[in-house]
């Protein structure tokens, strides 16, 4: 039995600019439904984008609006997934990654100075990372864990944490010894099934562990059983660049999302909610940064806020509701 008492994980998607939609619909949840999300969270989880607006959240670097207007904007995306003449020229065909990283890990290093990991006391913070060389997940935890014990900055880890493959360089840790990590949505998308296995080696009991998840979208099913055979046949002859010019980054996402939020449910039940939903497969991108784009996730942000603000309202009571009948009385044993 667990004395610790109820623990609420926020745990956020990767999805490049798609971190638009979560980051809105947080932003939409202080300004309208008046609920202070540092406050109400105990676990701030998150993967690529979702990694920037976690560490944002767990160490309190400023307001939701401030990130969904300024980091989430469409030309501060655009500074971040900056494309040279040869970018636009040759896209993926390039040998090389798409993007050089510069400006992305300058950004992080505006609005996280040289704040550390170990820095966060008052909340939990997990950000997931992939050694490829080792072939290993690395789990970033303040004050908890081999890999955060070193205590790096949050911008090398927000940096190798979003260190997406094909579109970014790896990133080298700081650490005596130093591990080569790329994006943590080679490993997993969805963090929110490794923060429920943080939380039970943290100690707490399953039945005190509560969780959003917030996923940034899969493509919606608008193909005739025509044009799914004529991709599926296409699809026989595809090698390495066929494959990835047709997604490859984005499917490993979509189905380790999927995975991740079968699992939760099975576990949590009630006490998980996931937020997500369709998008058009020309909001799918997860570099596409001009303003239609930016303003058409917007959009889709308002219409799942609206869907679901009733259900996470509810999930919000309960965990309320639950803590106030939990016992402490052996809390010091």
């Amino acid at each position: 039995m667990s004395t610790k008492g109820p623990i609420f994980i926020l745990s956020i998607d990767g999805g490049g600019v798609r971190g638009t939609i979560p980051v809105n619909i947080l932003f939409a949840m202080e300004q309208e439904a008046g609920i202070n999300i540092r406050e109400t969270f105990d676990f701030f989880a998150g993967v690529s984008t979702g990694a920037l607006i976690a560490a944002y959240c767990a160490r309190g670097f400023g307001s939701m609006e401030v990130l969904a207007r300024n980091s989430y904007s469409s030309d501060n995306m655009a500074r971040i997934f900056n494309k040279s003449i040869w970018d636009r020229l040759l896209g993926r065909l390039q040998n090389q990654p798409k993007y050089d990283g510069i400006n992305k890990r300058a950004y992080f290093e505006e609005i996280m100075s040289d704040a550390r990991i170990n820095d966060i006391v008052d909340k939990h913070l997990l950000i997931l990372a992939y050694d490829f060389i080792n072939r290993e997940l690395v789990t970033f935890k303040n004050r908890r864990g081999h890999d955060a014990s070193y205590n790096p900055t949050l911008v090398e880890i927000c940096d190798a944490a979003s260190a997406a493959p094909t579109m970014y360089p790896p990133v080298p840790t700081t650490d005596t010894y130093s591990r080569w990590l790329v994006d943590g949505a080679l490993a997993i998308n969805d963090p929110s099934l490794c923060a429920i296995s943080e939380s039970l080696a943290m100690g707490y009991a399953i039945e005190d562990v509560w969780v959003l998840s917030m996923g940034t979208g899969r493509p919606v099913d608008d193909m005739s059983q025509k044009q799914q055979d004529r991709i599926g046949k296409s699809s026989r002859d595809w090698g390495i660049l066929g494959w990835v010019t047709h997604g490859l980054l984005d499917h490993m996402l979509s189905a380790s999302s999927a995975v991740s939020a079968h699992q939760c449910k099975q576990l949590l039940g009630d006490r998980y909610l996931r937020v997500d939903g369709t998008l058009p497969r020309a909001l799918m991108k997860l570099d596409e940064t001009n303003h239609g784009n930016v303003r058409n996730l917007r959009a889709h942000a308002e219409q799942w806020y609206a869907r679901e603000i009733s259900e996470i309202k509810a999930l919000l009571d309960n965990f309320e509701n639950h803590k106030a009948t939990v016992d402490y009385s052996l809390s010091n044993i």
